[in-house]
């Protein structure tokens, strides 16, 4: 008799800590015994956390240019099918892009043959305490926040991360934002991506059904005439994504002014960079105001690439800003 493995679904807006949190999740699994497996989705052409996570000792498969709850949804149904057969993992986590709605998840997981091998067994969302709207008036939200409202909708548990950065007063308000919109669903606070696993676990799914308005659909655009070091650019919505190969070394600090300096349209930005002073590989990570950087050690020859998402990007600008932090 086929066992029926569970799928866990990390969702969250862009820059929430998903990452973070799942690699707390998979040294528990391990800890624990259990053999983990991770489906990475992206909706541009390059996974930044495929690359954080491939010294983990974890199968990662990527579904990439695309958001996993309409446009690949096939690729969702063969992916999966793919992973149980071949790595026969006992729990996989899917990790959606940050833009993604998890409402169609839940019908795709209905499907004849995946019912047959895998199973929903929560829905957990990451919830910025700096950047989640606390005005739910449909004249004060914009399409992200949409998302960011149907994201915690449609969850099973609640994990409100960056708490710490954020006055109580406004924790407080959040909490009941968060409680108006999905009372049935616990809530965590996750600090650097630690949370009660167990219990985070534990939380049964509600298997939601409802329908609700879903996003624009999926298109992808044309690069045109740009320079070679500028990879394809994608949509989803409102939203774009290009990638940029960082060929030569930066200057570090060159490098992190022109993170603070990027404009409101950046709504997030990740990637690496190899410092020219010492040669390290720096992973970054972009929201606004709140550029990091930290040494990594990853493979992959010491690639260095930046992955920009946002709206109206400036393609050509961002081209000429970055290659004048080379060192």
């Amino acid at each position: 008799m086929l066992t029926t493995i569970p799928v866990y679904i990390l969702t969250g807006y862009l820059g929430a800590g998903k990452t973070t949190l799942l690699k707390t999740l998979l040294r528990q699994i391990k800890e624990d015994g259990r053999t983990p497996a991770v489906l990475m989705n992206e909706f541009g052409s390059e996974s930044v956390d495929t690359l954080l996570l491939q010294n983990s000792a974890v199968p990662v498969l990527d579904l990439l240019e695309g958001c996993v709850c309409c446009t690949l949804r096939g690729s969702l149904s063969s992916t999966l099918l793919q992973m149980v057969e071949q790595y026969k993992p006992d729990v996989i986590f899917l990790e959606t892009t940050g833009v993604a709605s998890p409402v169609d998840l839940v019908e795709a997981f209905l499907e004849p043959e995946l019912e047959e091998r895998v199973k929903l067994a929560g829905i957990y969302t990451l919830v910025s305490a700096k950047r989640f709207p606390l005005d739910l008036s449909p004249h004060a939200l914009d399409a992200n926040e949409r998302t960011m409202v149907q994201q915690v909708q449609y969850a099973d548990a609640l994990l409100v991360s960056k708490a710490d950065l954020v006055s109580e007063e406004r924790m407080e308000s959040l909490q009941k934002v968060l409680t108006e919109l999905n009372g049935n669903a616990p809530l965590y606070r996750v600090l650097k991506g630690n949370v009660d696993v167990s219990a985070l676990l534990a939380t049964p799914t509600a298997l939601k059904q409802q329908r609700v308005q879903k996003p624009k659909s999926f298109t992808r655009r044309q690069a045109g005439q740009v320079k070679p070091e500028l990879r394809e650019r994608t949509s989803f919505g409102n939203l774009q994504t290009m990638t940029y190969e960082l060929e030569v070394p930066v200057d570090k600090e060159k490098f992190m002014n022109f993170l603070r300096s990027l404009p409101p349209t950046i709504l997030r930005a990740k990637g690496f960079f190899k410092d020219a002073e010492h040669g390290m590989l720096y992973e970054f990570h972009y929201e606004p105001g709140a550029p990091m950087a930290a040494i990594v050690d990853v493979d992959g020859n010491g690639r260095a690439f930046a992955v920009f998402i946002g709206e109206r990007l400036d393609v050509e600008g961002l081209g000429r800003e970055l290659k004048g932090c080379g060192g």
